[in-house]
């Protein structure tokens, strides 16, 4: 290869000087220019490469050039103790040419799996010389590959790690995997101990993160169940619908005067045979657009020579009409038969949407923005008035919305005036779906729970924390007993019922019978609806058994509400206490061996030793005794 691109560099260049000056052909040593040393093309077993432990041979490729060709080359293999397993010398000829060692001649089939050497040497006929020397492995894998193993982690597994499988020469894959639509990254290690790939720019290639600069997660919006390919020697991988699907290209993208006719934005998805769909895409009049299986234009393109829903190779750009509106469609193409069809989604939103009438602050006289949540959808928090409201669009009445139910309704184009009742809402417009709704909000400032199965008694709210939904919630330890829950610590709102784990609380409802244990408790303040969900608590860390890969559960402390205890042997490192082997309830410290754990809290600094260890939810103190 090294040959090949010296002598394609340099032949030009000649050329074009001649053409350029007029002399004659004589005038230049081309020969001269053309004499280069030998190179070494290519091998096997490759440097750093690994081979599958059976029979194989040993090959190597040369090239030279025409003006000193070939002459002899010698390849000899040795062990990891650099003892000479064989060698063979061979004279060469021509400008490439190889040597060959058979397995059988050195009994291959019989080496025993490990690191091996290979030394190389090559001559030319006017004694110019190349020389290398490098270590492969022979390995157990089924295939040859360059790491042992593959495994993917992401948000979907709680960055933890799923092995991939070797399947052909170089290729890992792993199947039915549902990415979520989250990042996710492939790594050697299960614990994140070496080399690990993302691709940041979701064009195809994974980069290292030894790679300069680093590297960045796979965050391409990837969901429903796939299948991912990986090949560690070129770093390519692809993702795919677990249902396999026939079709005539590896991918689809949507170039055009929108994305400067590059880029992976616009990536479709195979949905069926040959069927490829991209969910959405903004089109405006005059916008020129082609199918492309590659985020630029290195592989085939689809354009449309006539405009007329078929496709042609290399066609010319597809044109959205000027006499059409801006808007969102989504595209469909086939690439067998190469008909393409644009499916209008909805058009572009306004600039603004309000709310006004004589329920709101301002009466008739003007809008109150709301704030828009994307995708048509637009939210605001009000104290509204007995009265009745309409939404509009740009502060004026070209487009407006009514209805006739409350608190949720149909949302009719130009429609009447909606009544409401006086009261707090969180109101909700979707302009796509033609729906609002009205959310009461009774003004609760903080919610607790109370009673004797709590860390507090009848005393002392344990506070729930606000999820912004209306949901509050906390992971608490409870003794048996009874409990209910209030709003801002006094009984003018409270929330109880006779039912246990879960059920619905009604104001000044009776207590809620409690049996001991530590649960993540949710109470709905809108609908009353309650659950206690037993929950888990463990220790993780690179100080841990597992690493930080998954936890080691302790166990409830029966003496001590809301204690959880084991005796675990720790190394030196680091660790941080979670709950249900997830990431949204943890807690660190830094202090060792005792200390009080802090929400999402840094790691807590471990000495190697067996330890008694104990956490307390309620009070958060920790312990390594």
């Amino acid at each position: 290869m090294q040959f090949t691109k010296q002598l394609l560099s340099w032949l030009p260049m000649f050329f074009l000087l001649a053409l350029a000056t007029g002399c004659e052909r004589e005038d230049f040593d081309i020969a001269a220019n053309t004499d280069f040393p030998p190179s070494i093309l290519s091998s096997f077993p490759s440097a750093n490469g690994r081979v599958v432990a059976g029979n194989f041979d040993v090959r190597v490729i040369f090239a030279d050039g025409t003006v000193s060709p070939l002459q002899s080359a010698t390849v000899t293999l040795l062990d990891s103790a650099l003892n000479v397993i064989t060698s063979q010398s061979k004279d060469l000829s021509g400008i490439q040419d190889s040597l060959v060692i058979e397995g059988s001649t050195f009994g291959a089939a019989d080496l025993p799996v490990g690191v091996y050497n290979l030394d190389i040497s090559v001559t030319d006929q006017k004694g110019q010389t190349a020389e290398t020397n490098f270590t492969f492995e022979i390995s157990n894998l089924p295939f040859p590959a360059n790491h042992d193993a593959i495994f993917i982690a992401g948000a979907f597994n709680g960055w933890g790690a799923d092995a991939l499988t070797l399947v052909s020469d170089n290729i890992w894959e792993i199947q039915n995997v549902d990415l979520q639509g989250g990042a996710w990254k492939l790594k050697n290690c299960a614990d994140w101990c070496d080399e690990d790939w993302g691709d940041a720019q979701c064009n195809g290639f994974m980069v290292s993160n030894f790679a300069d600069g680093g590297n960045g997660d796979t965050d391409c919006g990837y969901s429903g169940l796939v299948n991912i390919r990986f090949n560690d020697q070129t770093l390519s991988y692809s993702v795919t619908p677990a249902v396999s699907y026939a079709s005539n290209t590896q991918s689809l993208y949507l170039l055009g005067t929108f994305n400067n006719f590059e880029g992976s934005e616009y990536q479709f998805t195979l949905v069926g045979d040959n069927r490829w769909v991209l969910d959405e895409v903004l089109l405006t009049p005059g916008d020129q657009f082609k199918m492309a299986e590659m985020p630029d234009f290195q592989g085939v393109n689809y354009g449309d020579n006539e405009n007329d829903g078929i496709a042609e190779r290399y066609g010319s750009n597809i044109v959205y009409p000027d006499t059409e509106a801006e808007g969102f469609y989504s595209i469909t193409f086939n690439d067998r038969s190469l008909a393409y069809t644009l499916n209008f989604l909805r058009p572009v939103g306004p600039e603004s949407v309000g709310i006004l009438g004589s329920a709101t602050p301002n009466g008739w006289d003007s809008d109150i923005d709301m704030t828009d949540e994307g995708n048509g959808v637009y939210t605001i928090d009000i104290e509204l008035t007995d009265g009745v409201v309409k939404f509009r669009a740009n502060d004026n009445w070209d487009l407006s919305w009514g209805g006739t139910e409350f608190p949720n309704g149909t949302a009719i184009e130009n429609g009447g005036d909606i009544p409401v009742l006086a009261g707090k809402y969180k109101v909700t417009l979707d302009i796509n779906n033609l729906t609002y709704s009205f959310q009461a909000d009774a003004g609760i400032g903080s919610v607790g729970i109370v009673g004797d199965a709590t860390p507090g008694g009848w005393d002392k709210d344990t506070p729930l924390t606000d999820n912004g939904d209306g949901t509050w919630s906390a992971i608490i330890g409870l003794g048996t007993g009874s409990a209910k829950f209030r709003a801002d610590g006094k009984w003018d709102v409270n929330w109880g019922a006779g039912d246990f784990p879960a059920g619905t609380g009604t104001q000044g409802g009776a207590d809620i019978p409690v049996t001991a244990g530590i649960y993540l408790v949710t109470l709905n303040a809108v609908t009353g609806a309650y659950t206690f969900t037993p929950a888990t608590i463990g220790i993780i860390g690179d100080a841990t058994p597992n690493g930080w890969d998954s936890d080691t559960d302790l166990v409830l402390n029966p003496e001590v509400m809301g204690e959880v205890t084991g005796e675990i042997t720790l190394t030196d490192g680091s660790a941080k206490f979670r709950a249900n082997d997830d990431w949204v309830y943890d807690w660190g410290g830094s202090d060792f061996p005792a200390g009080t754990a802090t929400f999402k809290g840094s790691d807590i600094p471990v000495a190697a030793g067996t330890y008694t260890v104990r956490f307390n939810v309620n009070t958060l103190a920790y312990s390594f005794d």
